[in-house]
């Protein structure tokens, strides 16, 4: 998730403040939308895009990663399925395209499953990856 955090907000603060308010009713401006769309792209490739006025939605099959991008605030997501060396390089394009979130659009990435900033989740991709392994063990399992 992406947010816009005050200077002397602490992430639970920001976090708090962003489920009291959860307005997505606004697109981002045009220029914003246009700047990281094409960044995008030239890290991604191929993309499925759109904008309307309730926002921006950026899907790359490949990888599975989607992108929804507000006026104040941003989503990203990506499905399990990935494991090892796999799941560290979609983890790894996520945090890039995180990185051209934040240099765009000036909100701040933050974990949720890893509770840390991206920044700081980008660094230990392998704990990332290794929830990707253990949620697919999780799902190998017989029901019973």
């Amino acid at each position: 998730m992406f947010l816009r955090r005050q200077p002397d907000q602490s992430w639970d603060e920001a976090l708090e403040a962003a489920e009291d308010y959860q307005d997505f009713g606004a697109g981002p401006d045009d220029e914003v939308w246009q700047r990281v769309l094409t960044r995008a792209r030239l890290l991604l490739g191929e993309v499925t895009a759109g904008l309307t006025d309730d926002g921006g939605e950026i899907s790359h099959d490949r990888t599975g990663i989607q992108l929804s991008l507000y006026a104040d605030s941003a989503e990203m997501s990506v499905p399990y399925g990935e494991t090892g060396e796999g799941a560290t390089a979609v983890l790894r394009t996520m945090f890039l395209l995180g990185q051209v979130v934040e240099e765009e659009t000036g909100l701040e990435g933050y974990d949720p499953q890893l509770e840390q900033p991206i920044r700081a989740a980008a660094a230990n991709l392998d704990l990332g990856a290794a929830s990707f392994d253990m949620v697919a063990r999780m799902l190998s399992r017989p029901a019973g």
